[in-house]
């Protein structure tokens, strides 16, 4: 199961996505307890060592718990790669952890939950800088909002499906192809249920505001995280040629749709499925 329960948010709004974790104390052994692993949406209780820049972390040992065409695990995948930060893969959730979803990163000792939470952790880290508000927005709203868009429209598809079946491979690709027909009558009743989803046109005509005239979403001439962050998240359905993705971009000459070919002329190497 993906991370995709944060509360829904629209680009206009400026809530912050942030709350501290607190130590489980068991008072029964008589003692503290290793400290609980951050909720979804939740910051660190404890951020990471201010220290730690790029250099370090590529020294360091990470592994990523997800699922190989999960969006949130594939933009977690495009930021990593892209930076060239070495790390390991491991199929599913982490064993014997108390955060039930993916993906999960363990950095070193240290464990991040949530992809939201992961790449605005990451970001001073990898581009050496924060996000800023506005863009901490625009992550929130790809992930509780756009994300959940593509997946329903993605699910209402059995050609969508059987492609992304082909795209997973191997046993569970050929299930999701087998189930498609199924699949594609019942999933998209049952995802983002009770949201306030918009379309798939005006999610893109947000990102396209944020651009604005600019070549990159993170502004300057080369890509930030938050352009690896939505290139990663749109990389599954644009590598299985879904619908949602014409409709995202909407027509030729869109600014989003040339954003997205800069970062592909950008990215060339990178193979997030490799």
């Amino acid at each position: 199961k993906s991370d995709l329960d944060q509360p829904q948010s629209r680009l206009g709004d400026s809530r912050a996505c942030a709350s501290t974790s607190r130590l489980d104390i068991n008072m029964s052994s008589g003692g503290a307890q290793p400290e609980r692993t951050n909720a979804e949406g939740e910051d660190l209780a404890v951020p990471l060592p201010k220290d730690w820049d790029l250099e370090a972390l590529r020294k360091m040992r990470l592994v990523l718990y997800q699922k190989k065409i999960s969006p949130p695990c594939c933009k977690v995948r495009a930021l990593l790669m892209f930076y060239k930060v070495p790390f390991e893969t491991a199929d599913g959730k982490k064993p014997n952890s108390d955060y039930k979803k993916i993906p999960v990163l363990d950095v070193g000792d240290r464990q991040i939950n949530d992809s939201f939470i992961i790449v605005k952790t990451l970001a001073p880290i990898l581009q050496g800088r924060a996000l800023t508000e506005e863009e901490l927005e625009v992550e929130r709203v790809i992930t509780s909002g756009l994300m959940i868009a593509l997946e329903k429209h993605t699910a209402g598809s059995m050609q969508d499906l059987c492609s992304c079946g082909g795209l997973l491979g191997g046993g569970m690709g050929c299930m999701l192809r087998s189930a498609s027909c199924c699949l594609c009558c019942v999933a998209p009743k049952k995802i983002g249920a009770g949201r306030d989803l918009l379309s798939l046109k005006e999610y893109g005509d947000a990102l396209i505001k944020h651009l604005g005239s600019g070549q990159f979403m993170g502004g300057g001439d080369a890509p930030g995280v938050l352009d690896l962050s939505v290139f990663g998240l749109l990389e599954p359905f644009v590598r299985a040629n879904c619908g949602c993705i014409p409709e995202l971009f909407d027509g030729p000459g869109n600014q989003l749709a040339a954003w997205h070919q800069r970062m592909l002329d950008a990215t060339r190497g990178v193979d997030i499925f490799g």
